[in-house]
């Protein structure tokens, strides 16, 4: 529901809106999700917890559909696409002493920046400026990762701390221990956009003769190669497009 996308704090209408909406008139009020986040958000929306609950820690491998543009020359191409996976972490979490959701922010701020070192990624950390945060952030952590190819730092990761923000518009509460209820927090951040991630890796890590190191904490999943070699002979690629019958046929096959 686009009323979830809304909750959230990402405007689903106007002209400089990122997000996508279906055909009213046959699906309703529906968009395309533009990160992980919302569908996580929405899980617990209308949700009344217990104290004792919190925080909640999930987080969700997702498609992400965005409409972006740019006129920066520099983000252009894959830097930024339509759809794309992402890996997202979401926290709920409760407000008694007014620091939860900041040291939340923190630990998802560090498991970022070990994931980044032990990939071998060279990047800073920003502390956003107020005019940068966008309407539901309270404060907002990019990473950004230096992309030799066009000779710019490109944001890899964001961590945003929304405090109650998205729980007021979603209805997010928990239940004191003096059984008072009260609006929880919300903090999220990305662990692992992909294409970005793999515009990192792959221009940093790009040999004189093509080849590309892969790093060592991803060897084991890649059967222990550790140089992902260039192919001694091209490799030749072939668009087919599928009609109804050729769906059929490769259905019953």
């Amino acid at each position: 529901m686009c009323g979830l996308q809304e909750g959230c704090g990402f405007s689903t209408t106007g002209e400089r809106t990122q997000v996508y909406r279906l055909e009213p008139s046959k699906h309703g009020d529906v968009c395309l999700a533009g990160t992980g986040e919302m569908p996580l958000a929405g899980y617990f929306a209308n949700s009344l917890l217990s104290l004792d609950e919190l925080p909640q820690k999930v987080m969700t491998v997702s498609r992400c559909f965005r409409a972006e543009t740019s006129s920066v020359e520099e983000e252009r191409g894959i830097y930024r696409v339509h759809q794309f996976t992402k890996v997202e972490m979401f926290v709920v979490t409760a407000n008694e002493t007014g620091h939860e959701s900041d040291d939340l922010v923190e630990e998802l701020r560090s498991i970022e920046r070990d994931l980044f070192t032990s990939l071998g990624v060279h990047f800073r950390v920003l502390d956003m400026p107020s005019q940068e945060l966008g309407a539901p952030a309270c404060r907002k952590y990019d990473m950004e990762t230096w992309m030799p190819a066009k000779q710019f730092w490109g944001e890899i990761s964001s961590t945003s701390n929304c405090s109650d923000f998205q729980s007021r518009r979603l209805n997010i509460k928990y239940t004191r221990t003096d059984g008072q209820v009260k609006h929880a927090h919300t903090v999220n951040g990305t662990a692992c956009a992909v294409p970005r991630m793999l515009m990192t890796l792959l221009e940093n890590g790009q040999n004189e003769d093509g080849s590309i190191r892969v790093p060592p904490a991803l060897q084991p999943y890649m059967n222990g190669m550790t140089v992902i070699e260039k192919p001694d002979q091209p490799l030749i690629l072939r668009w087919n497009k599928l009609t109804n019958t050729t769906r059929r046929q490769a259905k019953q096959s």
